[in-house]
């Protein structure tokens, strides 16, 4: 309960909200893994079909000197969100440049205000951030799916390009509007 009597939203909530079930993500996470490279490059045909601004935020990696496999990370986690959320029945509106740079001003304000914090409180936040989060089962898996693949223990310049890129996917997925 806040101060004022009104009640909160706890994440438990907010994970039972979210349009990508854990079940659904799974499922699709290994479909991906079965899928040849023919059938990914029909789905990134789908993709520029339906979200070609996202297909976009990603490709221009390649043109920010961030390495092929880094930009291949990212590319999977989109096509990982968007066979999701067809497989939850869920359609949203062709996200626009003004939407993923209304969710990457979000995504950089949470950066500058957890940079130099004392590593509990830099965890606290970082919990906080994915606690409460609209699709935490995405952001979960993205997050894993940098990790897994080295992209958050890169140290060059660019390595932040493809960490931003990806969180900010999840961002513009979890604020899209739903189609009806």
């Amino acid at each position: 309960m806040s101060t004022t009597g009104e009640r909160l939203i706890d994440r438990h909530e907010i994970a039972a909200m979210a349009r990508i079930t854990e079940k659904k993500l799974t499922y699709v996470i290994h479909l991906i893994r079965e899928m040849d490279h023919k059938d990914k490059e029909v789905m990134c045909d789908e993709i520029f079909r339906e979200q070609p601004n996202l297909l976009a935020s990603v490709l221009v990696l390649t043109k920010m000197a961030v390495s092929p496999a880094h930009v291949e990370v990212v590319l999977k986690a989109l096509m990982v969100a968007h066979l999701a959320l067809r497989e939850s029945g869920e359609r949203i509106k062709t996200i626009t440049d003004e939407e993923q740079e209304r969710e990457f001003q979000r995504l950089a304000a949470w950066v500058k205000f957890a940079e130099g914090m004392a590593p509990a409180l830099a965890a606290e936040s970082i919990k906080q951030y994915v606690g409460f989060q609209k699709e935490p089962w995405l952001l979960a898996y993205v997050i894993a799916l940098l990790q897994e693949n080295g992209v958050l223990m890169s140290t060059n310049e660019n390595s932040k390009y493809p960490v931003l890129s990806a969180l900010n996917l999840v961002g513009c997925i979890a604020n899209a509007q739903r189609i009806a």
